[in-house]
């Protein structure tokens, strides 16, 4: 079984990057689904919650990413 999203975005949380952004931003949110793995549930969230353009293309990439690192194991 992958590791949640947010498990996986969690690595990111001292980069002083847009990314890192994130996951400060998830970790900061006690209703975050800190357990999910599939892109709709994520993105329905984040959407639910107005996230902005940008941080939604941000969560694009790093799912993406999120993705790849699975495949890759």
């Amino acid at each position: 079984m992958a590791k949640s999203f947010y498990s996986w975005l969690l690595q990111f949380k001292s980069d002083n990057t847009p990314l890192g952004d994130l996951a400060r931003d998830a970790k900061a949110d006690k209703d975050f689904p800190r357990h999910a793995i599939s892109y709709k549930h994520l993105n329905d969230y984040l959407v639910s919650k107005a996230a902005c353009k940008d941080a939604l293309s941000i969560f694009e990439k790093a799912f993406r990413e999120y993705e790849k690192s699975y495949k890759n194991t």
